[in-house]
């Protein structure tokens, strides 16, 4: 007696396999690789980079903001205030020169990056005695709050 499964007509296998091995060998060839590779580049470095890591705290009598820099020079940093916002900016440059006298071969690679953070500020604090201290990769702009007047209510 003949199995149901004999009777009816065979398909032929599709290997998920055979497939999923196509499409790694697509994506993993030379050109693609590398255009793969560029995008990521590109669009890792442009949106990791734009901003600065920020941190916020209050005591009894400052508000301070603390950005970690590791790696930049003092001369790189740049501090704003505006109406009530502090905007701290750091510009990146760097220029590469390579000289190859064998094959009379020169290069000139430029980069800059440039990252800024905005944050606003709260309308208790006195702009104008912003103290900012750089140390170790560490920036630290301690603003002082307002004094709060308090009145004595008489009978």
């Amino acid at each position: 007696m003949m199995d149901e499964k004999e009777k009816l007509p065979q398909k032929k296998d599709i290997q998920p396999n055979n497939i999923m091995n196509t499409i790694d060998a697509f994506f993993s060839s030379s050109p693609i690789k590398g255009m793969l590779k560029q995008m990521d580049d590109f669009f890792g470095h442009t949106f990791s980079e734009a901003s600065l890591p920020v941190e916020t705290q209050e005591t009894d009598r400052d508000f301070l903001v603390v950005c970690k820099l590791p790696g930049i020079a003092k001369e790189q940093i740049n501090i704003e205030t505006f109406d009530r916002y502090l905007t701290i900016s750091v510009k990146n440059e760097q220029q590469v020169k390579t000289i190859d006298e064998t094959v009379s071969y020169v290069s000139n690679s430029y980069t800059s990056n440039i990252s800024k953070r905005t944050i606003p500020l709260p309308e208790y604090v006195k702009i104008q005695a912003l103290q900012a201290n750089y140390r170790d990769g560490l920036l630290k702009i301690r603003i002082p709050k307002k004094l709060i007047k308090q009145i004595d209510i008489q009978d």
